[in-house]
């Protein structure tokens, strides 16, 4: 409560002094002036927020400010800090279908093993990729529209939004050459905010034209807002620059007709005929993030954000989709290292390679790999045909890729991570059997043509591999 609801000089003065006190000295306690500064003691601030000082720091996500939303911040004013309710409603989280789609074929077409909660935590990254459920609990009802999911409790606010947003898909609209307006115009009205003359106020259309200055110019601003800024001019050379500029008219054409219409008479026929098909009152409200933060409901936004931040700690609904939506497009699972070990998704399907039944070039690899786990491309011999061998491995399902370039072999729970990549210094690589033959035949030809020659055993010294390098 305020100062001025509460007078504390009404209460009085306090003693507390003991009576042994009092006698002692003959004075009255209490009886001299009090300073000035306890007289009117400095009143407590009071924002009228109770809350610990840790749930004040919550971070916002999807802020582009990067400032904590329930952040207490100096000079802040009480009365315009605004008060949410909160929603009550039971939101859960899924991916969004486009985006499910786009990743499945991702998946698909690719040979990396991908980490599941890393894949969840790019929805949850990306608004537009994150599909809630909200199913409400009382009273509250949503209106929302159905081409692109914009909603609110309030129906006008949908209505405002397709006339807006949507007319455009079914009128096309054009300017047209007209008359200047005719008549006597006392004054004209002006965009406090711009400084556009909009019109006289006793013409047909000018309501459409405030209208479309909110649309266009300042969409987060409500329009008795607006208005409010809007000054009346009644200066005579003013109103003739607004007479001589308003030369040019927009008119509509629905899409397949030729009649032209106004703004007016294209608004009317749009709300008869196309309006109420696209609006829903659905009972459980399917939503992206994105738009849920663009409703003007804030008990939504809230209860929006606080989902979302509560998904990214812990991303077990998200996780749990995915897995689903994954196993019925027949993509493969597995766990590395152990069976708590973090999850992993593919698109290809691994089988244990045989290396004796192989050609030498593919068992060499393959055994470099299952003797070195977490090894990359760049412990192998640098040339073209071992690059090819490995990728054969890999498309095949005979060695496990993960997408941060490295290689295990395969098995119940492959490995990775860190320990694995233990410093191999002297460390042989992988032979280069691969077309060490047609090599030999070079430097032979080679030697023949200088007329020298060398021993079988030189020939193998030559094309033995170097050491790896630390």
């Amino acid at each position: 409560m305020s100062e001025e609801q509460v007078n504390i000089s009404s209460l009085g003065s306090f003693d507390f002094t003991p009576d042994w006190a009092r006698k002692s000295a003959g004075v009255t306690v209490g009886s001299a002036a009090e300073p000035q500064e306890r007289r009117n003691p400095r009143p407590q601030r009071d924002d009228g927020d109770r809350r610990p000082p840790r749930d004040r720091f919550k971070n916002d996500r999807f802020g582009k400010s990067g400032a904590r939303p329930f952040e207490k911040r100096r000079g802040d004013a009480p009365q315009a800090r605004e008060r949410v309710q909160r929603l009550e409603a039971e939101i859960t989280i899924l991916p969004e279908t486009k985006a499910l789609g786009t990743i499945i074929r991702k998946l698909q077409n690719d040979t990396h093993a991908y980490k599941l909660r890393d894949l969840a935590q790019f929805f949850l990254d990306n608004p537009q990729s994150i599909l809630l459920k909200v199913v409400p609990k009382g009273d509250i009802r949503f209106f929302q529209c159905k081409v692109c999911s914009f909603a609110s409790d309030r129906e006008e606010d949908v209505i405002a939004h397709v006339l807006g947003t949507h007319l455009g898909d079914y009128y096309d609209s054009k300017e047209i050459e007209c008359e200047p307006p005719k008549g006597n115009f006392n004054c004209v009205a002006k965009c406090g905010l711009s400084g556009e003359l909009l019109g006289p106020p006793n013409i047909h259309e000018f309501n459409y034209i405030v209208k479309e200055m909110i649309r266009t110019r300042y969409p987060e601003m409500s329009e008795e807002r607006y208005r409010a800024s809007i000054e009346m001019v009644r200066d005579s050379e003013e109103i003739e620059r607004w007479r001589a500029g308003a030369t040019r008219r927009t008119v509509f054409t629905a899409k397949g007709a030729e009649a032209e219409l106004s703004r007016e008479q294209a608004e009317g026929e749009f709300r008869r005929t196309i309006l109420p098909t696209l609006i829903d009152t659905p009972k459980r409200l399917m939503i992206t993030a994105a738009q849920a933060m663009k409703s003007p409901v804030k008990s939504l936004q809230r209860a929006v954000r606080e989902a979302v931040e509560a998904e990214r700690r812990a991303p077990y609904s998200m996780c749990f989709a995915l897995r689903g939506a994954f196993h019925h497009r027949k993509l493969n699972f597995f766990r590395v290292n152990d069976s708590k070990g973090p999850e992993f998704v593919t698109g290809v399907e691994y089988k244990p390679f045989d290396a004796d039944h192989a050609i030498e070039e593919l068992a060499t690899i393959a055994k470099f790999i299952a003797e070195n786990p977490c090894c990359d491309r760049s412990e192998f011999a640098a040339d073209a045909q071992s690059g090819k061998h490995l990728d054969w491995l890999v498309s095949t399902g005979h060695v496990v890729s993960f997408t941060n370039g490295v290689y295990s072999q395969v098995e119940k729970y492959p490995k990775y991570g860190p320990q694995w990549r233990k410093c191999r210094k002297g460390a042989a690589k992988p032979e280069k059997t691969v077309g060490t033959q047609s090599e030999a035949e070079k430097r032979n030809a080679a030697e023949a043509q200088s007329g020298e020659k060398i021993e079988n055993k030189e020939v193998k010294e030559n094309e033995t591999a170097p050491e790896l390098a630390e």
